[in-house]
Order: C-alpha cells, then structure tokens, then sequence
C-alpha cells in the first residue's frame, strides 16, 4: 500500500510538471531587453566638393556599385558598395539643397572648405584613414595605378600591424585610403573589401570608454601605439599623435567652428531601436548631440530615425534605425545612367 502511494505520488509530481512546462511554452519566451548594441556599420559618409568625381572614384578604382535608397530617394547621399554587404561609401557632395529648410542649408553657407589633401602636414583628430583589403599587394597596386589613382605612400606603417603590407592613395578631395593585403578574406566576386577605419585621437583610453560605453565595442588588441576595437561588424583602431610622429600640439580638432572637412564626416551605425541605446548611453554618462530625430525630407518624414553622438575629440557618430532594414542595404540601384 505505502509503495502504490509512493508511485501515485510519483506520478502526480511528474503531471504537475509536465503541466507547467506546457504552461510556460503557452505564455511563449519571457519579455527580454531591447537590443542596445549597433547591428552593422551601415556607412562611412563622405563630404565631397565633386559628387560625380567621387562616386566615379570609387566605381572605376574599387569597382563599387550604387545601392538603391530604403524608402523615397533622395538627392542628398549616394551609397556604393565595394563588396556586397559591406558598409557603403555614402557620398554627399556639399550644399546648399534646394529641398532643405533655410536651416538645414545654414551649415553650407559661408563656411570655409578644409580638404584633407595636407592631413600629413596639419593632421586633425576624427578618421585618419579609411582602409581597404586586397587578396594580392601586388595586383591593387596594378589595377589602381592603371585606373589613374595616385600613390599617396608605397609603403605604409599600421600602428596596430607593423608586420601587415600595406600602401596609400590618394582619395576624393586627396582624403587618405589605405589598401592592406588580406589573402584569407572573402571576396565573393570584389576586388576589394573595407578592412578597418583608422582614428587619431587625442587619449586613446578616454576614446576606448567612448565606443565602449556608448557604441558597445570591444577591444581585440592593444599595444604601446593603440588600441584595436570591434564596433559591430566594424574594426576601428585608435592611435594617438605619436604613433605617427606627430606633435600633438599642431594637431587640430576634428570639428571647427565655421569649417567643413571634407573627407569622412562621420561614421553611422544601424540599429534595431536607437531609443534603447542612447537610454543606455545615458546611463553611462554620455548624451546625443540631439535626440532620435525623423529626418524630414521635402517636408515629408523618411524612413531614418537617427541621433548622433561627438566623440571625445568631436568626430561625430550616428547611431541610425531605418523602417523595414534590419541589416546592410542588400539592393543594388537598377536605374541607367541616363536617369542618373
């Protein structure tokens, strides 16, 4: 009797269990944390005094292809892509725009054009250069120099990877692109592919914190002459003035009152709900440059919602969420040149 209690006993445990299970998968997964981390580097943006000079640059040096717009286009960016799925090349030639408010145009007017053509001689903090991968030195070089790019330095020295073969050109505006050989990335059908995007900055440590703390990176490498994050699916390496023998006394801010740089104005990041980041970028002590903001474009809402944080030398990063894009743009723009 007490054994056939003991099975009965047994067995009504095992039911209630059972039943609670079924109960729990019912109710489906618990209520989880809103994604604050960035998805992707979706574009390193480009203030060019030629539009149709650097979106040609970028075509017949790289073999980079237009992507359509998410949503309405609109004339103000141009995406390429070098590799599909990489991070674009967003190309924004400078103002004004005849579509945009009498505000919106106001950092265009009267302000002094800086080109990046002397960042040797004057460097400036923000992105030193954008770099990209090639399976063979040798062959970028051919095909580049072939194409009219001009060699900015044959051999170039990265902080992070001194033993890495790499060299230099000249970019839109004279902006510094660095090409380094990489034979175990994939390439599909690119010649070329972004590699890393490289930052002078004034303190190394206080920019780490920076992208730790607001962006969500974290540091793959660090040595005497920098430190190596991953931000997303994008390397960034920090070095300070000294990595590349400057004196820091002649290096100038990234943002200057009155002046446009041209070159990479800013990088931007995609994200499922940027609310939720810059909550918790608060938390952490940083705050926007403006709030998450519906960009508004011939008096009609897009499908961008982005804000933007300064880093600690005043380079800017956006954070950006775009309706119905949950990843790199993924279509090519199908228009013919002559509707270009």
């Amino acid at each position: 009797m007490i054994l056939k209690m003991g099975k009965l006993i047994m067995r009504a445990k095992s039911n209630l269990l059972l039943c609670l299970m079924m109960l729990a998968s019912a109710c489906g997964p618990a209520d989880t944390a809103p994604e604050i981390s960035p998805i992707h580097l979706d574009d390193i943006h480009f203030i060019v005094a030629n539009e149709a000079d650097a979106v040609g640059f970028f075509e017949q040096k790289f073999g980079a292809r237009e992507m359509a717009h998410p949503g309405e286009r609109f004339d103000l960016a141009r995406f390429l892509s070098v590799k599909w799925q990489d991070p674009t090349i967003t190309i924004t030639r400078i103002g004004p725009y005849k579509d945009l408010p009498p505000e919106r145009n106001a950092r265009w007017l009267e302000a002094k054009l800086i080109r990046p053509d002397n960042a040797k001689i004057n460097p400036y903090y923000g992105v030193k250069w954008l770099a990209f991968a090639t399976p063979s030195l040798d062959d970028a070089r051919r095909k580049l120099i072939a194409a009219g790019a001009g060699i900015s330095e044959t051999s170039v020295n990265l902080p992070m990877e001194p033993e890495a073969k790499a060299f230099s050109i000249y970019g839109p505006d004279g902006a510094e692109l660095v090409i380094v050989e990489r034979k175990d990335r994939e390439y599909a059908n690119a010649d070329f592919a972004i590699d890393h995007i490289q930052f002078l900055t004034s303190d190394v440590a206080v920019t780490k914190k920076f992208f730790e703390n607001v962006f969500d990176g974290t540091t793959t490498g660090q040595t005497k002459a920098g430190t190596t994050m991953k931000v997303a699916d994008a390397v960034i390496t920090l070095s300070e003035p000294e990595a590349f023998g400057y004196d820091r006394e002649k290096v100038s801010p990234a943002s200057r009152s009155g002046a446009i740089q041209l070159g990479v104005d800013h990088l931007g990041f995609l994200y499922e709900d940027i609310q939720a980041a810059v909550d918790q970028a608060a938390l952490n002590g940083y705050e926007p440059v403006f709030k998450p903001t519906r960009y508004i474009y011939k008096n009609k809402p897009t499908v961008y919602t982005f804000t933007a944080f300064a880093s600690p030398d005043k380079f800017n990063i956006e954070m950006v969420q775009v309706d119905g894009r949950h990843g790199p743009h993924s279509y090519y723009d199908q228009r013919t040149e002559t509707d270009r």
